[in-house]
Formats: C-alpha cells, structure tokens, sequence
C-alpha cells in the first residue's frame, strides 16, 4: 500500500516538474486545449480539462495563489482518471448527472454562439446615448432619515423636531437603522434605490423639509430632504461594462423568448412540493 501510495506522489511530482519545465515551450508553440497534459495508464488528459477545473475554483470567488492551485489540479485530475478507471459501467446516479452536465454544457455552448463578437461597437454606442437621454434632467437626493418601529413613537420625534430639536441628534438617538449613528445621513441616492413608500414621500417635500411619519416594510421614516442636485451623467468607460452586460442579457432572454413561444413546454412535475428540491436522499437509491 505504502508503495502504491509513494509511486504515484512519485507520478504527481514529475508530472509537475515536466509540466513547469515545458509550460514556455507550449506558450511559444502551439498550446491548446487539446493538448495533450497527463497520461494515467495510457489514458490521456487535456489541458482544456485543467481549465475547467481552474475556472470552477475561480467561479467561487476565493482568494488562492495560481501555483498552489495548478499542483492541486494536477492531483485531481491524476485521481479523478484512476478512480474512474475502476467503473466498467456507470450507475444510474452517474449517468444522472452526465445527462446534467451534458444539458448544461450544451446550453453553454450555445449562448457563447449567439454572444459571439456581440455586442458590435455601434450597437454599445447607441445603448450609451439611450442612457445619457433617459439620464438628462433627472434628480437625485440627498436625505436623512429616523427609524423606528412604532408609528406612536415616530410622531413623538416629529412633536420634539418641530420643537427645535436637531434632526441629527434624534437621529443618533433613536434611529434603529443603520445610518442612526451618523445622524441617519443618506449618501446620493435617485428615487429608484429605495422602497416605493419612501420615494413617495421624498418627492413632495422642499429642502430642508420633514416628512409626517411614513410606513415601509422596515417601520416608520421620518425623512427629512438635504438637497436635491441633477444626476451627473456617467462617462462611457465607466458604464461599457454593465451596458455589454445587459445587451448580452437581452439578446439571450430574447432569444429564449422565442425559443419558448415555438416550443410545446409542460410542467409534469407541478404537484411536487418546492421543498423536495433539496431531498438528497431521493439519489441515494441511484448510487447503487
């Protein structure tokens, strides 16, 4: 067992060194996906196969460093091969989750055809010019609030207010949100960031005016407005991501759209209850 174990830490840490050795001779030549990257019993890997696995790691989001990870990769890739080299037919649960992954890999391969080369330069320029439009005169306020929870005690603030109290200092005092220890000072902000009830209530009131109490889903406001000012608008190169972003996101829901209006779709399975989603124990009879 010891030996098994030592011969392939053996395997692992040439295959390391041969590929660190040769990574400049395949980024002169002619490195691809296809190229050829470990050979377990005769079995060749990818290296399109450790770029997966990397952009899964990078999907998570986590901190690591490239070269711990690239060792990592290689192992896994190594044990992966030799585990699955022991299955001559697969379960009804492998079989499952290829069908998954098959689904979504296609699905991928897909959207990256109708993406590619999009959006065009004209198309991104116009939907900047359609932003600046829509942006022109439009306000954004500067505000402070108090929060509390009851609608009395709310109207007691509003009493002590008008009575000259300093709407920062009530504020400090009482205030159960998150901005209360500033003095419920709010950053600019345009009436689409916050609730309904709120924007409602802030678009009547002149600068330096207070609002009568006002119910929203985290209890009751009293805002008071600072100043309003017209929204400045955003320079190309600070928006081009986000606008390629939703271009891309419509071209796909578009084409879904009509994908779904041509197609017979049914939801056989409409009886099951939402939270069997997460009934695991329904794969165990598969993993026989």
């Amino acid at each position: 067992m010891k030996q098994k174990y030592y011969q392939l830490t053996t395997l692992i840490l040439v295959i390391i060194f041969f590929i660190q050795s040769s990574q400049r001779i395949y980024s002169q030549e002619s490195l691809s996906a296809d190229t050829p990257f470990i050979e377990v019993n005769g079995k060749i890997i990818k290296f399109g196969s450790a770029i997966i696995a990397f952009s899964k790691i990078r999907q998570s989001n986590r901190d690591f460093d490239q070269k711990t990870v690239f060792s990592q990769i290689v192992q896994q890739l190594v044990n992966e091969e030799l585990l699955s080299q022991k299955i001559d037919k697969e379960n009804q649960l492998t079989l499952l989750a290829l069908e998954h992954e098959k689904r979504s890999a296609k699905a991928a391969q897909m959207v990256s055809k109708i993406l590619k080369n999009f959006p065009n330069d004209e198309l991104l320029n116009s939907a900047y010019q359609n932003l600046t439009e829509q942006l022109k005169n439009a306000l954004e306020y500067n505000a402070s609030h108090i929060l509390v929870k009851e609608e009395d005690q709310a109207k007691t603030i509003l009493a002590d207010l008008k009575n000259g109290k300093a709407f920062e200092e009530m504020a400090k005092e009482h205030s159960i949100g998150p901005t209360g220890k500033n003095g419920g000072k709010l950053d600019w902000f345009d009436l689409n960031n916050m609730v309904p009830e709120f924007s409602t209530a802030l678009m009547v009131l002149s600068e330096g005016d207070i609002s009568q109490p006002v119910k929203t889903k985290f209890g009751w406001h009293l805002i008071k407005l600072n100043k309003t000012r017209e929204k400045q608008l955003p320079e190309f190169k600070d928006v081009k991501s986000q606008l390629i972003q939703n271009l891309r996101q419509k071209k796909i829901n578009d084409y879904l759209n009509s994908l779904t209006e041509n197609s017979q779709i049914e939801f056989i399975g409409k009886d099951i209850e939402p939270n069997e989603i997460a009934n695991t124990k329904l794969l165990e009879s598969l993993d026989d």
